[in-house]
C-alpha cells in the first residue's frame, strides 16, 4: 500500500521512528510527547496551558510527565540557590529516551 504524503512547505516536526514506535508508553504519556516535540525548541513548559491545549487536567499532566521521566523522555532540572532552597525548575526533553534518566 504507497503512502501519499503532503507537501511539506513549513512548520512540521521530525520525530525519530524509534520514538514513534516505543510501545512501552501508554497512550497519556505517548500522547504528551507528541505533543512537545511538535513544539519549537525554546518552548517554556506550563502545566496549565498543556492541559488547556489537550483538552485534559492539570493532574492528567503531571502523571504523564511522570511517566515520561521514567522512560528517560524527560529531565527535571530543580536548581538550588545559596541558600539551599528550590528555584524555578526547568524540564528537558529528548526525543529519544536517556539510558542514563531511564527508570524502566
Amino acid at each position: 500500500m504507497p503512502i501519499k504524503r503532503a507537501q511539506r512547505t513549513g512548520k512540521f516536526a521530525q520525530i525519530p521512528n524509534e520514538t514513534l514506535r516505543d510501545q512501552n508508553l501508554t497512550n497519556s504519556a505517548y500522547r504528551l510527547l507528541m505533543y512537545m516535540l511538535s513544539m519549537s525548541d525554546d518552548w517554556i513548559f506550563r502545566n496549565s496551558k498543556i492541559a488547556r491545549d489537550l483538552g485534559k487536567s492539570e493532574r492528567w499532566v503531571r502523571s504523564a510527565l511522570m511517566e515520561l521521566e521514567k522512560a528517560g523522555y524527560v529531565e527535571r532540572q530543580q536548581p538550588r540557590n545559596k541558600a539551599g532552597k528550590f528555584e524555578e525548575g526547568t524540564r528537558i526533553v529528548y526525543d529519544v529516551p536517556q539510558a542514563d534518566n531511564c527508570q524502566r
